[in-house]
């Protein structure tokens, strides 16, 4: 694998050199989202660009964009045109972009082919059996947890089921107080449904039966999930106003040192570096259901514009990304995300301290179907959770009540899987 590695780089370094010249005076857009502390990501992607552009004449504009905003923002350069050349996208979002005609078809052996990338973020980058994105990192979720506060509670066995989670956290009421086990995201966070998820595949579910064509996710498995969810809120793990957090604000919780748990990803590691160094934290896989261990396999990839003026010199932005210096540099420093390149995971760093948790849980995580309907398939789940959390939140909360919601999110997937 090393010496594949080190050929690819090669040909894509020849590559560039070749087409500097071609190149040159032209100018790009590039689109990419905050996975780490700004005021450290953006001046590490303008050095790169600069450093881009000395070596082919290409002018890389860099814009970053908030995540709760990037989904309209490409969406209206796809619809329009205009605007970017080339972007990031999250894996779950690369085949409804692909389906609309707007992004631009890869020709995945320029990128080295498609053994050197992770299977499951490389499926992400296909629709209807082509490649419309390059994988760039990957990313799980697993379970933080506050060392301190678990030592001062007297726990010394940590959680490695749902039924642990409700045990542990228990104990960390009578000692902390109510709302200060766990952190969890609400009704204003966009990516519920990963956190869902796990729980759901963990009790042996699935969102989709096995040919895609009807939902799955209102079996039992999925109401026991949604179920298992609020008892974190019932149970007093997590404090009521959870249940209207977004992600960043059950992030800070845990950051801050105010809670005990918490559900995150790797690129939260920077944030922890950047905010609270001193934390004494770790992690674990994520609890194990009744039919086991199960996680959400993510991450984004970098997307072409179909309609871009100057696809050769995106390519070769793509390019200059994915080369392993600066991947590695760009994971391993940076956000702490994981490489979407397998020869990565030879350096004996992702062997070591809490990156073998993540590259463990990565290796049976489970990614979501490159679907072009995806979009509708998860705003459905989503309002069916904002729906459970706000009849919680309102006292209307009841034993049939996630089946309800899940019942009608199953009516519009099925709908929306007709038009697939």
């Amino acid at each position: 694998m090393k010496n594949v590695s080190l050929f690819v780089v090669c040909v894509l370094t020849f590559g560039l050199l070749l087409s500097g010249t071609a190149l040159a005076d032209e100018e790009i857009t590039f689109l990419f989202m905050p996975d780490a502390p700004q005021d450290l990501y953006l001046p590490w992607m303008q050095e790169k660009a600069a450093n881009f552009e000395a070596e082919t004449g290409v002018k890389v504009n860099v814009e970053v964009v908030p995540w709760g905003d990037a989904w309209t923002r490409i969406s209206t350069t796809v619809a329009t045109g205009e605007g970017a050349d080339v972007f990031q996208v999250g894996t779950t979002w690369n085949p409804q972009f692909a389906a609309t005609g707007g992004l631009a078809e890869i020709d995945i052996e320029e990128f080295g082919g498609k053994d050197v990338f992770m299977p499951a973020n490389l499926a992400s980058t296909t629709y209807k059996d082509a490649y419309y994105g390059v994988p760039w990192f990957a990313e799980t979720r697993v379970l933080f947890y506050n060392k301190d506060m678990f030592a001062e509670a007297g726990i010394t066995e940590l959680p490695k089921t749902q039924e642990d989670i409700l045990t542990v956290g228990k104990q960390l009421i009578e000692k902390f107080g109510e709302g200060k086990a766990m952190a969890i995201a609400g009704t204003n966070a966009w990516d519920l449904i990963h956190n869902w998820a796990i729980i759901l595949w963990g009790n042996g579910g699935s969102i989709l039966h096995e040919n895609n064509t009807e939902a799955a996710l209102n079996s039992q498995a999925g109401v026991d999930a949604m179920k298992w969810y609020v008892s974190l809120l019932e149970e007093g793990l997590a404090s009521k106003a959870c249940a209207e957090y977004n992600q960043p604000q059950a992030d800070a919780a845990f950051i801050n040192g105010n809670v005990a748990m918490v559900f995150m990803g790797p690129w939260n590691i920077s944030g922890i570096e950047h905010d609270n160094p001193g934390l004494n934290y770790g992690v674990v896989e994520p609890p194990m259901g009744p039919a086991g261990k199960a996680s959400f396999s993510g991450g984004s990839n970098l997307a072409i514009l179909e309609a871009s003026p100057n696809k050769d010199a995106a390519k070769a932005w793509v390019q200059y990304l994915l080369k392993d210096e600066i991947a590695v540099d760009h994971a391993k420093n940076l956000t702490h995300m994981l490489p979407s390149k397998l020869s990565a995971y030879a350096d004996p760093y992702y062997e070591s301290g809490v990156w073998k948790t993540f590259n463990t849980v990565l290796g049976y995580a489970t990614a979501y179907p490159p679907l072009g309907v995806w979009g509708d398939i998860e705003r459905a789940i989503q309002e069916a959770f904002t729906s459970t959390l706000r009849d919680y939140i309102d006292g209307k909360y009841t034993e049939d009540t996630a089946k309800m919601y899940l019942d009608k999110a199953a009516e519009v997937i099925n709908a929306a899987l007709e038009n697939e």
